[in-house]
C-alpha cells in the first residue's frame, strides 16, 4: 500500500495537474509491452511508433503500413485516420463517440496519447510505467508531454 502512495506523488510530482483530481488513479501495473500511443489505439501488447516494424527482446514495435514515417504530429493523427478518427472540437463527452487527445513538444513532434473511455474519464500510460485514469487530457499536459494538440473522436465500436 506505501508503494502505491509513493508511486502516486510520484506521478503528481511530474504532471501537477492531477493534484486534487478525485478521478486520478493507478490502474495497472508498469510494463514496457506497450505505450501510449498503442493504449489510445486499444492495444496492449505493442509498441506504436514510426519507423517501426520489429520485435526486440519479446516486444513488439509496430508503426500502420501507409502512414508516413515520422515524429510530428500529422503522421500520427494519419494513423488514427486509419481507425475512423477524425478531429473534434473538445474533450467534453460525447455519449455517441469515443476521443483520443495527442500531445506535442514545442517542435510538434508528438509526445503522448490519452483516450477517452466509456464512462467519460481519461486514461493514459506513462511510457514503460504505469496506466492511470484522470478526469480530463489536460490535467497531465508539462515538460514531460507538453501541450494537448488535437482532440479527435470516433463513434464507438
Amino acid at each position: 500500500m506505501g508503494e502505491k502512495i509513493e508511486l502516486k506523488k510520484a506521478i503528481v510530482s511530474n504532471f501537477p495537474g492531477l493534484t486534487g483530481d478525485p478521478d486520478f488513479q493507478i490502474t495497472s501495473d508498469a510494463t514496457s509491452k506497450y505505450n501510449c500511443i498503442a493504449w489510445a489505439y486499444k492495444y496492449d501488447d505493442k509498441w506504436m511508433q514510426y519507423g517501426a516494424n520489429y520485435e526486440l527482446d519479446g516486444i513488439v514495435y509496430w508503426w500502420p503500413e501507409g502512414v508516413e514515417n515520422s515524429p510530428y504530429i500529422d503522421a500520427y493523427m494519419n494513423a488514427f485516420r486509419l481507425k475512423g478518427y477524425e478531429t473534434c472540437e473538445n474533450w467534453q463527452h460525447e455519449d455517441d463517440y469515443e476521443k483520443i487527445a495527442l500531445y506535442v513538444d514545442e517542435e510538434q513532434k508528438c509526445t503522448h496519447a490519452a483516450r477517452e473511455k466509456r464512462n467519460g474519464k481519461w486514461t493514459s500510460k506513462l511510457g514503460a510505467s504505469n496506466d492511470i485514469s484522470h478526469n480530463n487530457p489536460y490535467l497531465i499536459e508539462g515538460n514531460y508531454y507538453g501541450k494537448v494538440a488535437c482532440i479527435m473522436k470516433r463513434k464507438w465500436e
